[in-house]
């Protein structure tokens, strides 16, 4: 009975890693899924053309982009006000056709925040009577607290967007003067192929002619 036990202890012991080696490498990490959705977004503002770019109604000429530019639509203080009565329209130009996926509005907390506002793609003449009575892409009721929060909009609707106006018709508390400090999109470029940098594959233009 003694050799069976030993015989079993030796067949147990050489099933053991010898003494010293490493153990099994564990295996690699997968690799980290493709973002989707609002993770694949990115902020649109170094994809605005801001020489093509206009705000209507605004008490100063540089107010689009006191709230708009890197830099300064971060500072509370410097805001796009409205001029003559409540109402803004502010059109964004792209560098290229855009989906634009979500929006975030920030604005003053004494009743000048918006609260209705209006959005038209690719409207670049669009003027205060076009949007009054122009249906819009989407419209937005802001409540006080989804200021300053990123709201996603009916991405189908701006999936080739060029030009992205936003049509303030009032304020939380209905005053006369309406005002922003900060106006953020986010996005992604359509894919387009451009032509400039199209290499002919059979050669030379005049190539076998």
């Amino acid at each position: 009975a003694a050799a069976v036990s030993l015989a079993g202890r030796n067949s147990y012991m050489s099933k053991l890693p010898p003494a010293g080696s490493a153990a099994p490498s564990a295996a690699p990490d997968p690799p980290k899924p493709t973002a989707y959705g609002a993770a694949a977004m990115t902020d649109l503002v170094d994809e605005i053309q801001w020489s093509s770019c206009e705000c209507l109604n605004a008490a100063s000429k540089d107010g689009l982009g006191r709230v708009m530019k890197q830099g300064l639509r971060d500072q509370e203080d410097l805001l796009l006000e409205s001029d003559a009565d409540e109402q803004l329209l502010l059109t964004i130009a792209f560098k290229g056709p855009m989906k634009v996926h979500s929006l975030q509005v920030d604005a003053p907390s004494d009743g000048r925040a918006p609260k209705e506002v209006k959005l038209f793609v690719n409207c670049p003449s669009l003027d205060f009577d076009d949007a009054e009575g122009r249906h819009a892409q989407q419209q937005l009721e802001l409540a006080a607290e989804q200021l300053g929060t990123r709201l996603p909009l009916d991405f189908v609707k701006f999936q080739s967007v060029q030009t992205l106006s936003l049509f303030v018709v009032s304020n939380q508390e209905e005053g006369e003067v309406s005002a922003l400090s900060g106006v953020r999109l986010w996005g992604t470029a359509v894919a387009t192929t451009n032509m400039t940098e199209f290499k002919r594959v059979a050669g030379e233009k005049g190539e076998g002619e």
